[in-house]
């Protein structure tokens, strides 16, 4: 009875570990890169910004324009990150592109920003 017992018993272990293998069998090994679904992302024709900026008589910057904004980005929102040493966001401004796009230009970020401490702009456009 013992035989019996240990050979149905083997038998269903070779037979779940069987179905298991075959189940996995289905799984797909390659990889692929992480996205957000399937939907298009498109740019508003914005391949490169840059920016100029005013500073007045204590070194501190008040202002920041960005010229050729395009007008296909009308309606997104753009932002003005202005960075400090080690990547350190220093100030930042957003506005919504109007009509037409052109200059814009932001005069406020936040706080005070030393201009011997802007390294560089990063810039974002999000919307429609």
């Amino acid at each position: 009875m013992k035989l019996l017992a240990k050979a149905l018993g083997l038998a269903l272990a070779a037979g779940l570990a069987c179905a298991a293998c075959g189940a996995a069998a289905t799984l797909a090994l390659s990889s692929t890169k992480l996205s957000a679904g399937n939907a298009t992302i498109s740019s508003c024709g914005v391949a490169s910004l840059a920016a100029t900026r005013t500073v007045d008589n204590s070194g501190n910057v008040t202002q920041v324009s960005i010229p050729s904004v395009p007008s296909a980005c009308a309606g997104a929102t753009l932002s003005a990150t202005l960075v400090g040493s080690g990547g350190t966001a220093l100030g930042s401004a957003s506005a919504v592109v109007p009509a037409g796009g052109g200059t814009m230009s932001f005069s406020s970020f936040g706080g005070t920003v030393a201009a011997s401490s802007l390294l560089s702009y990063a810039f974002a456009v999000v919307g429609p």
